[in-house]
């Protein structure tokens, strides 16, 4: 509990812009998962998730993902001393699918996106599926509270084929509450959709 809370903190002091919008309705976050491939079925089980920039909130926003996802589902998510070995340099900025990124605002584009890069990583990991997400900017919102949108691919081994593209937006708390509802709507997509919650068959 007192790492979400610790992360929430990293993301809330990322945030250095005035609010521009929020969420609006019951709901505080906003996560549209579209696979690839409508009758995709996974063919392992390992997946690291890693954030696509060197930016606090973008990092410890992955971290939580993962914390949920093992909760959530039947993968084996890297730890993060798998990271730190297998990975020369981590965190690492990745030209993420989108063409600009600014004040709350992400201009996706999915075409975009460096991914040879993306499959050496994979590659250095030995993972069958990396989940890459991309926060590269956030909005303060009302007090204490903000709005972060992001957004995020999963790709599969070999050849580092794209899976699933998700459109977030998570909305930080400092009783991480919020926050914690988007991560865990998040990791409950990807597991569900994937056909890799606990509750899926095999």
């Amino acid at each position: 509990m007192k790492y979400r809370l610790f992360s929430s903190r990293i993301i809330l002091a990322a945030l250095g812009v005035a609010a521009l919008f929020g969420i609006t309705g019951c709901l505080h976050y906003g996560v549209d998962l579209k696979l690839m491939d409508d009758g995709f079925k996974p063919k392992g089980k390992s997946i690291a998730i890693i954030s696509g920039t060197k930016q606090p909130q973008n990092v410890a926003l992955a971290t939580m993902i993962g914390d949920s996802l093992r909760k959530v589902s039947r993968y084996q998510v890297t730890s993060a001393e798998h990271l730190s070995r297998a990975l020369s340099i981590y965190p690492v900025t990745i030209k993420g699918p989108y063409r600009s990124a600014y004040l709350g605002s992400i201009d996706t584009d999915w075409t975009l996106g460096d991914r040879q890069k993306i499959a050496d990583i994979q590659h250095a990991l030995g993972v069958d599926y990396l989940y890459v997400i991309w926060a590269p900017t956030a909005l303060q919102r009302n007090g204490n509270d903000a709005t972060v949108p992001a957004v995020a691919q999963l790709f599969e081994q070999p050849g580092t084929r794209e899976v699933a593209e998700m459109s977030i937006t998570v909305i930080a708390d400092e009783e991480t509450t919020y926050l914690k509802e988007g991560v865990d709507e998040i990791a409950r997509k990807l597991a569900e959709q994937t056909h890799m919650a606990i509750a899926a068959k095999k």
